[in-house]
């Protein structure tokens, strides 16, 4: 349990959301294609009425509220595309995927160098899942394949895998600096308990404790 405490709950909540979303894309790989691409789209419409409106809404007109229109109006134009033309789109799905693993792989070896501070033995399985993991994304980035169904059930399947493994990280990790704090503690009670050892001396044979000047 106190392994437990020491993990980070936004990692494991962002961890679990990826294992999440890669069933997701690879048991419903079809329907995923256009659900991604459609809310990616409705997310951009979103953000570009947005700058829209805070243009319409201020009363006064700077360089930098007008640019914030065009800006608003090209990011909900291009939103508009995608939402249109959701097929065209999800041709870059695979390259997206792939930076977003890598840089999830990367990450990872922060796990590593963490492990290699609290002097866990298990480092170099930390440092195995970042170069894996870096590896899947390298994979889809520099080589995505044609058949987007394909490339999408293998995101789905990275994406568990990166989930899972980013799991077993935060565990090790909260092992080893669990591990760390009991040997601090032992440390501590053990000066502690040396610190209180009383002066003593015999007297006719027996051992009597002298108690010391305040």
């Amino acid at each position: 349990m106190g392994a437990l405490k020491k993990i980070s709950l936004d990692y494991v909540i962002k961890a679990v959301v990826m294992v999440v979303i890669g069933v997701i894309l690879a048991v419903w790989t079809k329907a995923s294609l256009n659900i991604v691409a459609r809310a990616l789209a409705a997310l951009l419409f979103a953000i570009g009425a947005v700058f829209v409106l805070t243009y319409l809404f201020k009363k006064e007109r700077t360089f930098v509220i007008s640019g914030g229109l065009v800006a608003g109006i090209l990011i909900a134009a291009v939103g508009g595309w995608i939402f249109v033309n959701p097929g065209k789109f999800t041709d870059f799905i695979p390259k997206l995927f792939g930076i977003f693993i890598m840089v999830s792989g990367l990450g990872n070896l922060w796990q590593t160098i963490s492990l290699v501070r609290f002097k866990s033995r298990a480092w170099w399985v930390s440092l195995l899942i970042a170069v894996v993991t870096a590896g899947l994304g390298a994979f889809l980035f520099f080589n995505p394949t044609n058949a987007k169904e394909i490339a999408v059930t293998l995101i789905g399947a990275f994406l568990i895998i990166d989930g899972a493994t980013n799991l077993l990280s935060a565990l090790m990790v909260g092992i080893a600096a669990n591990r760390v704090d009991k040997e601090k503690d032992a440390i501590e009670k053990a000066n502690a308990a040396g610190a209180e050892i009383v002066e003593a001396e015999v007297v006719d044979g027996k051992v009597v404790e002298v108690e010391e000047e305040k």
